[in-house]
This record gives structure tokens, C-alpha cells and sequence, in this order.
């Protein structure tokens, strides 16, 4: 085989098949199943014509439980160059492994206007107390209470970044307004306002929603620890779709328990699955989800144009915009 292979998970190249061949370029996809890696036709590949330089870890491999599998295939032959991941971050450990491998990382912005729709959602369920709703129509009871639009309120996005980009998009048109916390400095039209994260004390005070949307790095982690909740409003909302080691648990139940923040909204954690003896479970202050918030079901399509489009520019010569840099 002389043109450049692409090693795609067989489901996928079933999907995008047709955008495939009209990419401008001459290449060799190279399909991966638990069974084995064939040609696009279905033709076996002997052990001297396999040499991928390029891989696709398409969402298909994370709903069926089959990423790891799939990332060793893409390191074992040693001739990968580049991998283009279905996810945001970069943390998981089979990507660990591919970068220290030395292998270039591309992350994915498809998972992003999910969670965003998740967070506003989310927020608005709390708000509106659906829960207590469902509950008094399960009882049959006529209630006619009051609750707290989302209009007028303050939010601080911690990692304004893609994702927080996205939540501000749709939290502005309810009347929200967005303050976005960075680690420099920068302007940002999608915010009403820009701090750095050494100024999240002087906004905690004042934020309705604290929503965490950061990496996890050295920074980060521990990021919500004791001082942190202990600045923020008593009838605060906070809403982690970071990753779970940038909330300290313990001391988030602690905090919860005293009254501050009134209620927290959870779909990461420090260990996954989350335990089933975690207190989280049944804590009347927590709402959780499986760490399912980018899961919407618009991922699949933007996840194929993102691969298709960094694809060209990579066989391309092009620079990469979601390449991750040491």
C-alpha cells in the first residue's frame, strides 16, 4: 500500500463513508473492530501492509466501552503520527499514553454544545424545583408556589473556555449575566465580563451559579476546597462539568451540610462509577448525572465533521486548531 492509512472504528466508516471519498486526497482507511482490523472492502490486512499514521477515536468506541481497546491498537504498529479524540479533555489514560508516546493529540469541541444545553438545563430544573413538582403530582397535590427565574442572575464560569463559551450563548438570552474566569487576562465577547482565576474571590460572593467548566491540571485540582465554598452565596448553585478532582467531595458534603452552597449539581467525580456507598446518592442538596452531560444527541454528527475537517487539514500540511500543545 502506498497511500497514507487511516484507522477508523468499522461503525463509524460505515457512517461517513461517502464524505470520506470526497475528501481531496489519496488514502487507505483501514477499519477496527474487536475482531480485527480490515480494509474498507472487507479484505484482510497482512502484518506488512499495516503501517496507520493516522487514527480516529470516534465517540462510537466510548458508548460501547471499547476506547482502551482501540486506543492500543492505534500504538501498537509504532507508526501512527496523529489521533484525532472524540472527547474535550485530555486526562483519560489511554490519551495519556498516545501523547507520551509522542504521537500529536488533536481534543474534539463536539461534546461542547451538549453540555452546555446540560448546565442550563440543569440549572433551570433547581431552579424551578422540578423535583418538588414531580413529587406533588405523584401525591396528587395542588400547589401553587412560586420559584427563581434565572433572569437577572450572575453566573462565574471557571474555565471560559470553549465550553464556557458555549454555556454563555445560552445563558445571556435568559437574562443572565456571565462573568468568565481565565488564568490570564482576556477579552471575550461571549462574557459580560472577564477575570483572571486569581480574582474568583471577589466575584464568588456575588455569583448566583458558579460553573465549573476548567481542565483538570495541578491548578485546578482541589480548586472547590473549604475557602472556596465558604465564599460562596448561601442560596448558590454550583455545577461541576469539569472533572470530579477539581471539587474536593468531603468538603463540598461538609459545606452543603452548613448551608452553603444550597445545592450542587454533579455529572463528575473524584472516582467513576461513583461509588454506591457515596453519600452523594442521597444527599437532598445534590442533583447527579453519570457524567453524561456532553452525551446530547447532536455529539455523533459534529464529532464526524470535526474528524473529517482536521483530517484535510492534516493530509492537508494545514495547522491543526484542536491540536493539544505541550
Amino acid at each position: 500500500m502506498s497511500e497514507r492509512q487511516v484507522l477508523i472504528p468499522q461503525i463509524a466508516y460505515d457512517r461517513i463513508r461517502n464524505q470520506l471519498d470526497e475528501l481531496p486526497h489519496e488514502l487507505t482507511v483501514l477499519c477496527w473492530s474487536p475482531t480485527g482490523i480490515t480494509l474498507a472492502d472487507g479484505s484482510p490486512v497482512t502484518p506488512s501492509e499495516y503501517a496507520p499514521e493516522v487514527g480516529w477515536i470516534a465517540i462510537d468506541t466510548m458508548f460501547s466501552g471499547e476506547f482502551p481497546s482501540f486506543a492500543a491498537a492505534l500504538l501498537e504498529p509504532g507508526t501512527v503520527r496523529w489521533v484525532q479524540s472524540c472527547l474535550a479533555g485530555i486526562d483519560a489514560p489511554p490519551l495519556l499514553k498516545i501523547l507520551d508516546a509522542g504521537i500529536r493529540l488533536s481534543n474534539s469541541d463536539s461534546p461542547n454544545a451538549g453540555v452546555a444545553e446540560y448546565v442550563l438545563a440543569a440549572v433551570l430544573h433547581v431552579q424551578h424545583r422540578w423535583t418538588e413538582r414531580r413529587d406533588n403530582q405523584r401525591s396528587n397535590k395542588w400547589v401553587q408556589r412560586g420559584w427563581s427565574e434565572i433572569n437577572g442572575t450572575k453566573w462565574l464560569v471557571v474555565g471560559f473556555g470553549s465550553i464556557g463559551g458555549e454555556i454563555a450563548n445560552r445563558a445571556r438570552p435568559f437574562g443572565v449575566e456571565v462573568v468568565g474566569a481565565r488564568r490570564t487576562k482576556v477579552q471575550d465577547p461571549r462574557a459580560d465580563e472577564m477575570v483572571t482565576v486569581d480574582q474568583i474571590s471577589e466575584v464568588l460572593p456575588l455569583a448566583d451559579v458558579v460553573v465549573l467548566a476548567c481542565p483538570l491540571t495541578n491548578e485546578t485540582r482541589g480548586l472547590v476546597d473549604q475557602h472556596f465554598l465558604s465564599q460562596m452565596r448561601d442560596d448558590a448553585i454550583l455545577v461541576n462539568v469539569a472533572r470530579g478532582p477539581v471539587v474536593n467531595t468531603g468538603e463540598l458534603l461538609k459545606a452543603l451540610d452548613s448551608g452553603r452552597p444550597d445545592h450542587a449539581i454533579l455529572d463528575v467525580f473524584e472516582t467513576e462509577p461513583l461509588d454506591d456507598s457515596s453519600p452523594l446518592w442521597d444527599h437532598p442538596k445534590v442533583t447527579l448525572t453519570s457524567h453524561v452531560a456532553g452525551a446530547g444527541s447532536g455529539i455523533v454528527g459534529r464529532g464526524d465533521q470535526v474528524f473529517l475537517e482536521q483530517l484535510d487539514a492534516y493530509l492537508s500540511g494545514r495547522s491543526l486548531r484542536l491540536e493539544v500543545r505541550s
